[in-house]
């Protein structure tokens, strides 16, 4: 994760809430590593901060110093989710055994974010085309289209991706649907997200670029908006 090593906001034991504070303002972080030198002493948070000014009056800034958890970066991620849905942060070491970032639950969920995106939309993509050609289409039109060597399709459930393009790419059946779209260009399209569907199923390692995942947008709203 790249916060992991991204670098580390931090003050001395001896800073002051109007330093951390300002810190954590200017920067919009809900958290700060309470650094000497390589040793880490804590954090303060924001919920810190408030806590030692109720408790404590008045209150002095090792008051808000929270003890704060630490891992070394090849640590893996999924072995830490316990300790980040206890305490929402934890503080990275890198191979020089320093502190070099911090990995909050925020950070999780926006990675995880990322890797589920692609699965949810391409899952949309199949219903959305699954129900266009239900509802345009009989069994038994699309079954000589589909069907090859020992593949059946028993019902419109057996259909994929590919099934879909050829289905689409017939113009008898591209005239049924009434668009006023270009066929070859919206099939170009589809062989496209064919190929990343192939990609994200297989779990290529490569990252999905953003810019297939507007196309997989696109050609969504795009099926929302004739399909209905």
């Amino acid at each position: 994760m790249t916060s992991a090593l991204a670098g580390i906001a931090a003050v001395a034991p001896t800073a002051t809430f109007d330093e951390a504070i300002t810190r954590m303002l200017l920067d919009d972080y809900s958290q700060l590593a309470v650094l000497s030198g390589r040793h880490l002493k804590g954090a303060v948070t924001w919920r810190s901060i408030a806590k030692a000014h109720h408790v404590h009056y008045p209150a002095s800034f090792s008051d808000a110093i929270v003890p704060a958890h630490e891992v070394p970066y090849y640590q893996e991620l999924i072995d830490i989710l316990p300790r980040l849905e206890a305490e929402d942060f934890v503080f990275v070491r890198d191979e020089k055994n320093l502190i070099s970032g911090i990995v909050t639950t925020a950070d999780v969920v926006h990675a995880y974010g990322e890797m589920a995106t692609p699965f949810f939309l391409i899952g949309e993509l199949d219903q959305l085309l699954r129900h266009l050609v239900t509802r345009t289409f009989a069994r038994d039109e699309i079954v000589s289209m589909c069907e090859s060597g020992t593949r059946k399709i028993e019902s419109f459930d057996d259909l994929a991706m590919g099934d879909y393009q050829r289905i689409l790419e017939n113009p008898t059946n591209w005239a049924k649907l009434g668009w006023p779209l270009d066929r070859p260009t919206f099939v170009r399209r589809l062989d496209e997200l064919r190929e990343l569907h192939n990609d994200i199923m297989h779990f290529n390692p490569d990252p999905i670029s953003a810019d297939a995942i507007d196309k997989l947008r696109n050609v969504l709203r795009l099926l929302r908006e004739y399909g209905d």
